[in-house]
């Protein structure tokens, strides 16, 4: 009798703690930690086996498929990009430790060797999308993956199921067809999926919302043991899911809005919304030389992955001045 293919996603308390706790005691912290840490190693011997998988890891990181981690990208800055930087890292520490700690056949007290660890594990792809930057990947099945900035997506595919973790941001997910299950787990749920089209969305890692444009997904809660759970979803549909409170329907009378396209209308939008758009694409940053400025009411459709192009529209529209810098375009009211 085969065992139901395990899901690589499932999370757990304790496999997160220690690996909270491995990247805190390798910090420059360490020492104000350690009376706390050696207060939770006490805690009992399952907590240090657990800790000791996660070091184990670590050492057997070279096994690691790095090469599929996403490369730094100049856009926001050095600072920026070394918090993204380290939270994939310890995204990918925390899976693997998952991985460890749910192997069956492996008691919490046994120690393995790092080369044991290592073989047993296939690569794991990490894809994040920095400040600015919307990233598109494809997938090795043929299916399409693009990340708003700021998303993080995990990729696992085996044998019998092609399996992804959305961490956080919104992503698109356009499936290949083949006879592999597509599953996303993302916010306690997950959505399954054989060739479609969908977003998914998590807001402050809490609040998940599905749009389904094309095809049929279904979805339902992680551990769900009933069809009851299930909600079967067709294009055009959209769910919610709020704090792990039961789905909640969006129906979408016309199509939602595209947040792939660079051209975006705005509807008496205030400036300060117009602008922060702009920002939250570009390296480089329009800045409202008087802040009152923002308060003001623009409609029309605008390109906004080109700041310099944005600003001369509307500076012309507002009668108002650029003054160009290295690194932003600020907007002042004209001397009278």
């Amino acid at each position: 009798m085969t065992d139901a293919p395990r899901n690589p996603f499932e999370k757990g308390q304790l496999r997160l703690e220690a690996t909270e706790w491995f990247v805190l005691m390798r910090g420059p912290d360490a020492e104000q930690h350690r009376a706390a840490f050696e207060q939770w190693l006490a805690r009992g011997a399952l907590h240090r086996a657990a800790y000791n998988r996660v070091a184990n890891l670590y050492a057997a990181g070279k096994q690691v498929d790095w090469d599929a981690l996403p490369p730094p990208r100049p856009v926001r800055g050095a600072l920026w990009r070394t918090k993204a930087a380290a939270l994939a890292g310890l995204t990918i520490i925390g899976f693997l430790s998952w991985r460890l700690l749910s192997s069956p056949g492996m008691p919490m007290g046994h120690e393995t060797q790092p080369a044991a660890i290592a073989s047993s594990i296939p690569p794991v792809s990490a894809y994040l999308a920095n400040a600015g930057e919307i990233r598109r990947v494809q997938l090795t099945d043929g299916s399409r993956l693009t990340l708003d900035e700021g998303a993080l997506v995990l990729v696992d595919y085996q044998v019998h199921r092609r399996g992804l973790r959305l961490e956080r941001g919104r992503a698109r997910f356009e499936v290949a067809h083949e006879p592999r299950p597509f599953i996303v787990e993302a916010g306690g749920s997950e959505i399954i999926a054989r060739g479609t089209v969908f977003d998914v969305a998590l807001e402050k890692g809490r609040s998940l919302h599905v749009h389904l444009l094309h095809g049929a997904i279904d979805v339902r809660p992680l551990g769900a043991s009933s069809d009851r759970d299930v909600v079967h979803m067709t294009a055009g549909e959209g769910l919610r899911y709020q704090d792990g409170s039961p789905a909640i329907p969006e129906p979408r009378p016309e199509p939602a809005p595209n947040w792939l396209s660079s051209r975006i209308e705005f509807r008496s939008a205030s400036l300060a919304s117009v602008v922060a758009a702009a920002n939250s694409r570009s390296a480089r940053k329009i800045i409202l030389g008087d802040p009152s400025l923002g308060e003001t009411r623009i409609s029309g459709l605008f390109e906004i992955d080109d700041p310099e192009s944005l600003a001369s529209a509307l500076a012309v529209l507002l009668d108002l001045k650029v003054a160009s810098g290295p690194d932003t375009i600020v907007l002042v009211k004209k001397e009278k």
